[in-house]
């Protein structure tokens, strides 16, 4: 049998098919969804047992790889979660026993770690693994553009396939986490540095998300001055903005669009309220100086105005304005509650217009992501304490926090998606004309369903997200109570709480779903 030379159509098909194949295959077969189904399933349910040895292993998996980021944030945030449950709930902290060698007597079992010793534990190793996700972000945050390479692959493959860099709210989030992280250890000065960073990266994000404009736009216009070819090898102009106007495209796009922004409340660019008034709460209590006692101030008077409905935070401003003239807080208990989860990012297809880059294909699936948000989860949490009856009340949706974040990348999503398709539109009639021009009708209808296989397989939406953050942060502020005891409730379960010493506590309490337990902890401020 002759075999095929380099010229022969079948060798070519094979070749291009081959190119988009290693693509397809370099950029994983598994969605992030698939990836993480059963460590989410372990993590809604309250399952730390499962969860936490889950998550460390797909975190060491992904060591070096394009998911490292969201694995060590999810990785992160789980441990931190063991931090503020019961020990008897959460891995044991000691290494597994050696086995007595043969004569010898059986070692008698190191003494049981305390209750502190092992929420100490779990509260550093999440401060390691956010250490490892803050790593890479720095690093990508000081490289000036994505690699040219990066791109190319993704242009035919899909954004998937690209690193995740982290997005503007998981870099506020994961300093906010390593900052309570701290607080809980009683290191001060580390949790003030996690403050300014937190601060820091909202700023920046306003910068960042010009720039991620510019890219996008200058990506659509290479796209409409003809940097793409059609399947004749002349230069083909793809106009991303005409193919979102198409009658056909447009509406899809915008119901995805509004079906993600849905419960959005405007707090304003990548403005994380709880972050905010971490920032408040930290300085106005453990302030050193007159400018730390005026941060404070000026924290609480930012979030006050973001979330006026929230009750607690005007008290909390003119707690903090009396403390910026010098009258310390003292005899306050705040009980922060972290309730639900986070949105997922599902995957829906639309038809996106091809007839204006190729005659043979008039329209190309296209994945784009969209937001989907939970409805399992308690709406406060009730508090008893001596005469005080009170409910926490929200102060930073993260349902919001994630939708703003969205609705800004959305213009970017939608142009690389577009010019992604396209890309793969025009490889494909071009490896089947070739082919058919070669070797007939049906050696081109063959490459046409080979490379329409091919197009299908790497047509992925970028699920991606950090899925362990919670749904609401929600606070109450107290007077504590002489009895230095208190009651919370979420539905039928509930749970008394003796406070520690100290003149002002923090009692942490969190909840992943209704069916989950209610993990509480608790440290002192001052």
């Amino acid at each position: 049998m002759k075999h095929p030379t380099a010229s022969h159509p079948r060798f070519r098909l094979a070749q291009a098919a081959g190119a988009v194949l290693v693509l397809a295959l370099f950029a994983g077969c598994a969605t992030y969804e698939a990836q993480t189904q059963a460590f989410n399933q372990s993590s809604q349910s309250g399952s730390l047992m499962t969860a936490i040895p889950q998550i460390d292993q797909q975190a060491a998996k992904s060591a070096g790889t394009k998911d490292e980021i969201v694995f060590r944030l999810e990785q992160g945030a789980t441990l931190r979660t063991a931090a503020l449950a019961d020990p008897s709930g959460v891995p044991s902290i000691l290494p597994p026993a050696a086995p007595a060698k043969k004569g010898e007597e059986a070692l008698p079992p190191p003494p049981q770690p305390t209750a502190e010793e092992v929420r100490a534990h779990y509260a550093k190793r999440s401060i390691e693994a956010f250490d490892f996700a803050e790593a890479r972000v720095n690093k990508y945050e000081e490289e000036a553009k994505t690699k040219v390479g990066s791109e190319v692959g993704a242009a035919l493959t899909n954004q998937a396939s690209l690193p995740y860099r982290g997005r503007s709210y998981d870099k506020v989030m994961m300093n906010a986490y390593k900052a309570l992280n701290y607080m809980m250890l009683g290191e001060k000065d580390k949790a003030r540095v996690e403050l300014n960073r937190a601060l820091q990266r909202q700023r920046d994000a306003v910068a960042d998300n010009e720039k991620r404009i510019a890219a996008a736009q200058e990506t659509a216009e290479k796209a409409a001055r003809g940097e793409l070819t059609d399947e004749s090898g002349k230069s083909a102009a793809y106009d991303s903005n005409a193919a979102i106007n198409d009658p056909k495209t447009g509406p899809a796009l915008q119901a995805a669009l509004d079906a993600s922004l849905a419960p959005m409340k405007a707090y304003g660019d990548y403005v994380n309220p709880f972050a905010v008034f971490l920032d408040g709460m930290f300085f106005t209590i453990m302030g050193e100086t007159g400018d730390d006692f005026e941060r404070g101030r000026k924290s609480f008077e930012r979030v006050a105005a973001i979330v006026p409905e929230n009750n607690y935070l005007r008290e909390d401003l003119n707690a903090a304005a009396s403390a910026a003239e010098g009258k310390a807080v003292e005899g306050v208990t705040y009980v922060i509650f972290e309730t639900g989860s986070a949105p997922r990012r599902e995957e829906v297809r639309v038809d996106i217009p091809t007839f204006l880059v190729t005659s043979r294909l008039a329209y190309i699936g296209a994945a784009f992501p969209k937001l989907a948000f939970s409805g399992d989860y308690f709406g406060g949490l009730s508090i008893a304490a001596g005469e005080q009856q009170l409910t926490t009340a929200t102060v930073a949706s993260m349902d919001s926090v994630v939708a703003n974040d969205f609705k800004n990348e959305w213009p970017s999503i939608v142009t690389k998606t577009m010019i992604s398709a396209a890309t793969k539109a025009i490889i494909s009639a071009t490896v089947q004309k070739q082919v058919e021009d070669r070797g007939g009708m049906f050696a081109g209808l063959a490459a046409g369903l080979i490379m329409g296989g091919i197009n299908a397989a790497t047509t992925v939406a970028d699920t991606r997200t950090w899925t362990s953050l919670p749904k609401e942060f929600q606070y109450a502020r107290l007077a504590t109570p002489a009895s230095r005891e208190l009651t919370i409730a979420a539905g039928p379960t509930q749970q008394t709480i003796t406070l520690a010493e100290g003149s002002v506590n923090v009692v942490y309490v969190k909840s992943t779903s209704v069916n989950a337990p209610l993990l509480v902890s608790q440290f002192t401020l001052k």
